[in-house]
């Protein structure tokens, strides 16, 4: 199973949080997952979905509120 969470943190900031469970088969596999090949995909593969989604230049989900400027201390 893979889940996959956001999280808003406010109006401006979303956590992603994937969690996947894998269990190698074969040589290939487990050799590939002891020398970090898995993880390091995976890792990849969230840098580019982040950087894929920050590159758009606009919103895309189904919230269409405006954002107020911080307070000012």
């Amino acid at each position: 199973m893979t889940p996959l969470r956001i999280h808003r943190l406010d109006d401006t900031t979303t956590r992603v949080t994937l969690q996947l469970d894998h269990e190698p088969e074969g040589v290939v596999e487990k050799a590939g997952d002891a020398l970090g090949v898995v993880n390091r995909r995976i890792k990849g593969d969230l840098a580019n979905f982040k950087e894929f989604i920050e590159s758009r230049g606009h919103e895309d989900g189904a919230w269409r509120g405006d954002v107020d400027p911080a307070p000012q201390r």
